[in-house]
């Protein structure tokens, strides 16, 4: 295999991993919203009228969150991790580091 298509391989699983890792972050991101709009103001009488199920939503966008995060875990980006080049998002780091750890563990 020549050189160029191995360094060509290599940027790809890096792209295709950074991909992975900024989904996590923008589901990590509307879930953050999506509770921060729902808190205020509480006004239970419109959220009844509207049909809108708080709870529900909140349920459906953990589950997205946690889809993104196996994704991380069993694609190129945990090794994008790994490699240092998340330094910029500490909480994002931990949350898969322990995501993988938990993973790691028997039982």
């Amino acid at each position: 295999m020549s050189t160029h298509r191995i360094f060509a391989q290599l940027a790809f699983e890096r792209a295709l991993g950074n991909a992975a890792i900024d989904a996590l972050q923008s589901a990590i991101d509307d879930k953050k919203q999506h509770d921060t709009a729902t808190q205020w103001p509480n006004n239970p009488g419109f959220m009844e009228l509207s049909g809108y199920d708080i709870e529900q939503a909140s349920a459906e966008l953990g589950a997205v969150i946690e889809d993104r995060l196996r994704d991380v875990l069993d694609g190129p980006g945990l090794a994008n991790i790994e490699r240092g080049e998340r330094f910029h998002n500490p909480d994002l780091v931990a949350m898969v580091m322990d995501a993988k750890a938990k993973r790691q563990q028997p039982g």
